[in-house]
């Protein structure tokens, strides 16, 4: 094994310890709290367990809610390496979403390969269009990225709405229950688990973060896009286009939260339903956060957050608690890396500041 492939290894090694180290602290964190309320530790995780991975419908429950978190993560993980912070991950994912819709129920004609791949590379085109958007503005007048992709994806979401009830208003129950026709039936993702919503979507997105990873760690524009991330300065005197630079990390962003809405169109829903989704793009941080940012280390994290959104729908079912007890236990983690990170972002944002009044 050469040094480079070592330093791999040892870097993904790295990761999921420090991800095991983060979730068994929050786990204790949570038992105190769990104790404190009068409820029962044991049940509680035994039935948090369960309800994630005993059982082909549990498991499969799971790996439909990892899926996503998989694209989300991905997305959220190369703005960070890149120096980007596009926390307008949900609006992306809403204006692919509506994209590979339109494609899904306009070209009903087309066979079913041509009419998923057109559909995929609208979302995808969709998403890195919005996620540019928020990028020229941020270069073009110095404004935070941070509050330019959070106050798009209100936009995002309106918009969309606003398509869904007016120019493409069906009359008939489709468009009163806020959601478009149905996409041509050859359009559908095939199911990987029979009568489940795992779909080829989760291969597929398994194969986005090994290729993202291979990009970045073995292609001379993806070790750019670290070195922008780490030190804009120091990118600019080697010569690299820093604006344009991060103008691409913010479309390659946007594009995979685009994909990862047209894959939950064509593979879950078959229609754009109004707010067919909450959260996806902020529980995609948390995914790139207890990753490192670590394409390779996204999986772990991405099938843990699945796990939890699917024991949840258990503990509130059969266990009788409250699904917001897992809430607690997400937030408690997100506390910790966040914690744990405060220190390198306050130093990264003071290098950044003087930097970008050069």
């Amino acid at each position: 094994m050469n040094a480079d492939a070592q330093k791999h290894t040892r870097a993904i090694l790295k990761n999921v310890l420090r991800l095991v180290l983060i979730i068994a602290a929050a786990f204790l964190i949570n038992a105190v709290i769990l104790l404190l309320l009068g409820k029962d530790v044991g049940e509680v995780y035994r039935t948090l367990f369960t309800g994630a991975f005993v059982g082909k419908w549990n498991f499969a429950r799971t790996l439909r809610w990892t899926s996503p978190l998989l694209l989300t993560g991905l997305a959220a993980a190369i703005g960070f390496r890149g120096g980007v912070f596009n926390l307008g991950i949900d609006g992306q994912l809403y204006m692919g979403a509506f994209a590979a819709t339109w494609v899904g129920f306009t070209f009903t004609s087309l066979p079913g390969l041509p009419l998923i791949l057109l559909a995929v590379a609208a979302g995808i085109a969709a998403g890195a269009l919005w996620a540019m958007l928020a990028g020229w503005i941020k270069i073009r007048f110095g404004a935070s990225e941070i509050v330019i992709t959070l106050m798009l994806n209100y936009v995002a979401k309106l918009f969309t709405e606003y398509l869904v009830m007016y120019p493409f208003y069906v009359p008939g129950s489709a468009s009163d229950s806020k959601s478009t026709e149905n996409i041509a039936q050859q359009a559908h993702l095939s199911a990987l688990i029979e009568g489940s919503q795992v779909t080829t979507a989760l291969l597929i997105s398994i194969a986005v973060v090994l290729i993202m990873y291979i990009w970045m760690h073995h292609t001379v524009s993806g070790f750019e896009l670290q070195l922008v991330g780490s030190n804009d300065r120091f990118s600019k005197f080697s010569g690299i286009h820093v604006k344009k630079r991060q103008l691409q990390i913010m479309a390659l962003s946007g594009g995979i939260a685009g994909l990862c809405g047209a894959l939950e169109i064509l593979g879950v829903h078959g229609r754009f339903v109004v707010n067919f989704t909450s959260g996806l793009g902020f529980d995609g941080i948390t995914v790139a956060l207890l990753s490192g940012n670590n394409p390779l280390a996204i999986p772990a994290a991405a099938l843990f957050m699945g796990a939890m959104t699917s024991g949840s729908t258990q503990l509130e079912m059969v266990g009788g608690i409250p699904r917001s007890m897992a809430s607690i236990l997400m937030g408690i983690i997100i506390m910790t890396v966040t914690i744990k990170k405060l220190p390198a972002l306050r130093k990264k944002y003071r290098e950044k500041k003087p930097a970008e009044h050069a």
